[in-house]
């Protein structure tokens, strides 16, 4: 069963499994909620991003009580290194009934958010009361999609975002592994540009410096996770 935790000043849900996940709670009291909306966020983001805009006076006028968590690996959320869509289901489902969102709630998903968004209406359809997707990651080999979709789309995309695609379809997981291992890893472009996206407080978590302030590590897990995901084969698509 998952319990609450606070240490630091940080909210925690301690899931059964003994993992943390961090979460900030935002709007009205949850006593108080119409409506409550779990928010799950993007590649190289976390929970403090919430919902970027929406101001308190405008949650309170409608009700509506916000819970943001990092998502495993992310921020102060202890990584899960056997991670799958259906147990990152079951995470927030727990982190839920923790803390007490209701038979049903709101999913609201950033970039590869999304893609965990959809897992929920997979996996627990009768949990949700809505689900809002804000430029959410995509899967180009949707069963959904014609061919005629799929070719409009696939050429508006960078050589480099093709190769990575392609790669995740077609090669076994431990290539496309060793292709993020690289692609994500100290001193890429990829994490030099994720010291400028991230907040102070997730910069200093996330990543180490050297005595000259050059950056010599980084917890790498799960935003490697999140791009073979993103790339790679959505099982829940086709599971019964």
């Amino acid at each position: 069963m998952a319990v609450l935790e606070e240490l630091g000043g940080l909210k925690y849900v301690r899931l059964a499994s003994g993992r943390r996940i961090c979460y900030k709670e935002q709007g009205v009291r949850r006593e108080e909620a119409k409506r409550q909306l779990m928010v799950l966020h993007g590649l190289g983001s976390s929970r403090l991003a919430s919902m970027p805009g929406v101001s308190d006076t405008l949650l309170k006028a409608y009700g509506v009580k916000i819970v943001a968590i990092d998502r495993p690996g992310y921020g102060r959320s202890d990584c899960d290194t056997e991670q799958t869509f259906k147990s990152s289901v079951q995470d927030i489902e727990e982190v839920a009934d923790a803390l007490s969102m209701g038979d049903k709630f709101w999913l609201l998903g950033y970039s590869c958010g999304g893609a965990f968004c959809w897992a929920c209406a997979r996996y627990i359809p009768h949990r949700l009361a809505g689900v809002c997707l804000w430029a959410p990651a995509g899967n180009y080999y949707w069963k959904g999609i014609s061919d005629e979709e799929r070719s409009a789309m696939w050429k508006d995309l960078v050589s480099s975002n093709k190769f990575i695609f392609g790669l995740g379809r077609r090669t076994p997981s431990w290539i496309l592994r060793l292709y993020t291992q690289h692609f994500v890893r100290p001193g890429s472009n990829w994490f030099k540009r994720l010291e400028h996206t991230l907040s102070a407080p997730d910069r200093q978590h996330l990543l180490i410096y050297g005595p000259d302030g050059s950056l010599i590590s980084a917890e790498t897990y799960s935003p490697r996770y999140s791009l073979m995901k993103q790339r790679g084969s959505w099982n829940y698509l086709t599971e019964e």
